[in-house]
């Protein structure tokens, strides 16, 4: 995906109303009120591989002013930068080279680890670590079960997916302990699951031509966005952690 200007694209246009994005920057927020309080504004944020900058964008709308990011797609520092947002270039196989003088109250990581090794997962934890402030939060989503894989993730370079256990020893060993976590979407997950495993049976038949795959990322149309981000309300709020799902969310220190 780094170099596929089309799914970067594709991201801008609906991050900040398709509803999957909603409930992953709204599980951010209440993170960060419920570590910090709601009314304490001052903190540090900071978001790796912050793609097109849709969470720092509905931080800064929030009222958080100190916000910073760095992607290593050209293509997202270039979309970030459309919104104004603090966002330059960082490698996240190279944390400590970004700005390293600089210490974050929240680091905040969604959807892009996968892209590394084993190795580089817990050294990428590692150097996060080194770069809290006391009392920092690292929030983590990423792609979650195998049995979720689709053409969504041939779109995005995605080659892996992950559970609990895998984070629990990347945090170990990168000195950081996991808070809570929880899969979601847990109500979606069953017609997700049906969805998935249809276009896994696709791709071995070689009906889908992988050159030409696109993303999930895209606005199903008011009526049904306004539908889903009202399940996620309701999951939300009954559930503070759910058993299986397409993400996992994870809360560090």
């Amino acid at each position: 995906m780094i170099d596929n200007r089309l799914e970067y694209q594709r991201m801008y246009d609906v991050e900040r109303r398709l509803w999957w994005y909603q409930s992953l920057h709204g599980r951010v927020l209440r993170q960060i009120r419920r570590q910090f309080g709601p009314n304490n504004r001052s903190i540090r944020i900071l978001d790796a591989a912050c793609g097109t900058g849709g969470l720092l964008s509905y931080l800064r709308e929030q009222g958080y002013p100190h916000l910073t990011g760095f992607d290593y797609s050209r293509h997202a520092i270039d979309f970030s930068q459309e919104r104004g947002l603090d966002v330059s270039f960082g490698d996240l196989r190279r944390v400590d080279d970004f700005r390293p003088s600089e210490h974050y109250d929240v680091i905040t990581c969604n959807d892009a680890l996968y892209f590394l090794t084993d190795e580089e997962i817990t050294n990428a934890l590692t150097s996060i670590r080194k770069r809290l402030l006391p009392g920092g939060l690292l929030l983590v989503n990423i792609h979650a079960f195998e049995a979720f894989a689709g053409t969504h993730d041939v779109a995005v370079g995605s080659s892996r997916r992950f559970q609990h256990a895998d984070f629990e020893r990347y945090a170990g060993q990168a000195g950081l302990t996991i808070q809570r976590h929880t899969y979601w979407p847990f109500a979606l997950s069953v017609p997700i699951l049906a969805v998935r495993q249809w276009q896994q049976y696709q791709l071995r038949q070689g009906r889908v031509n992988i050159q030409e795959v696109d993303s999930d990322v895209s606005y199903p149309g008011d009526l049904i966005n306004g539908l889903l981000r009202g399940i996620m309300k309701l999951e939300e709020t009954a559930l503070s952690s759910a058993p299986f799902g397409s993400s996992l969310f994870l809360v560090m220190k």
